[in-house]
């Protein structure tokens, strides 16, 4: 009985520990808010009424092949170094990787608002 006990609350104390989410998810999702970003950037941006906001994309987003490698190709390289060496490494979960993840999200829900808004801005204002 006590052993049936103790395995009931180790598998509560992991289900507590444990992520919803896989790392993996979290790392593509936060790409995908990148991309929708640079997307919704470029729409906004192509209107002629908005400008970039952050003065160091500023000089990136006048060519499609600097803003291409800097909001593309970059990222994508780096999630796929993260990923192999978090699969290298063998841990199951990580505080600070989910910290800095969860952070990253946020951030790109924000901005990725801050553009939905703008769009409505752009439709129903001008």
């Amino acid at each position: 009985m006590a052993s049936y006990a103790a395995a009931a609350h180790g598998a509560k104390t992991e289900k507590k520990t444990r992520s919803r989410y896989s790392f993996y998810q979290k790392i593509f999702f936060l790409y995908f808010l990148n991309i929708v970003d640079w997307v919704c950037t470029e729409a906004l941006l192509s209107t002629g009424r908005f400008y970039e906001a952050n003065p160091l994309m500023r000089p990136v987003l006048d060519g499609f092949v600097p803003t291409l490698l800097i909001k593309g190709i970059i990222p994508f390289v780096l999630i796929i170094i993260c990923c192999a060496v978090y699969r290298a490494s063998g841990i199951e979960e990580s505080r600070f990787a989910n910290v800095l993840l969860y952070t990253g999200i946020i951030v790109y829900a924000a901005v990725n608002l801050w553009h939905i808004l703008n769009f409505l801005l752009l439709f129903f204002m001008f």
